[in-house]
């Protein structure tokens, strides 16, 4: 059975860095969406070909409750010659779009082992910034957030994931692999060197990668050495494409 399409309209586009957006929606048509946080949207693009143009996008909305939304949050990276790129950056207020979703089962588990990594690069922490408000139904669980980016100022939605890091069971590790000297509070190098400080085990942790696909594959690999099994790893890579 297909997934309902519905129609969002545009009310916000930001830039919250250099090079990413964020986009906030409101559902007019159905005007409410109900999603698990993790999860992710396609939009169906203007295409001048047959075949529609389709993008899709983590669901970033930071909510309590996600059973029905009015609103949809994304964020989106530049990609140098993308025609999504063209249509988002330069899409007005008021604009209207066809999405379809939600997809994915990068999604928390009703039951988790004793520590779980939540790492992304990118636009690839979207998904774990609309999990937040859920991880303190997880008393037992020790998370783990490893944000990776080039530098300090590529790096959003900072003030969530540290409050959210206030919590006792919630630790925030901000990773940057080009600054010479780490800023306050964060780490230099990758995502991989900070997860192998944690010592991860695999009779006791569970990890969530997402993001570009070669960061994707280097952790994979690290877990694998670690003795981590394929339904301990759950992945989603970002495939960034022109056309």
């Amino acid at each position: 059975m297909p997934l309902p399409s519905y129609q969002v309209r545009l009310l916000s586009n930001e830039a919250i860095t250099d090079k990413v957006r964020k986009l906030v929606f409101e559902f007019i048509e159905p005007n409410e969406f109900t999603y698990k946080p993790g999860q992710f949207v396609s939009f169906v693009l203007p295409n001048d070909e047959e075949k529609p143009l389709k993008r899709s996008y983590s669901i970033a909305n930071l909510e309590k409750n996600s059973d029905g939304t009015h609103y949809l949050e994304i964020v989106i990276a530049y990609v140098e010659g993308g025609r999504a790129t063209e249509i988002f950056f330069n899409a007005k207020t008021g604009s209207e779009f066809e999405v379809t979703g939600p997809f994915g089962l990068l999604t928390l588990l009703e039951e988790l082992p004793k520590r779980v990594f939540l790492i992304g690069t990118g636009t690839g922490v979207a998904p774990y910034r609309s999990m937040l408000n859920q991880l303190a139904d997880y008393p037992n669980t020790e998370f783990h957030i490893l944000f990776g980016a080039q530098f300090l100022h590529d790096m959003f939605y900072l003030d969530d994931f540290y409050q959210a890091a206030k919590a006792e069971n919630v630790f925030f590790y901000p990773c940057v692999s080009r600054e010479e000297l780490a800023p306050e509070n964060c780490t230099r190098g990758y995502v991989q060197d900070a997860l192998l400080t944690l010592a991860p085990c695999a009779e006791t942790d569970m990890a969530y990668l997402c993001g570009n696909p070669n960061m994707v594959d280097d952790v994979f690999n690290v877990l694998k050495e670690q003795n981590f099994g394929v339904k301990q790893v759950k992945r989603e890579k970002y495939v960034f494409s022109k056309f």
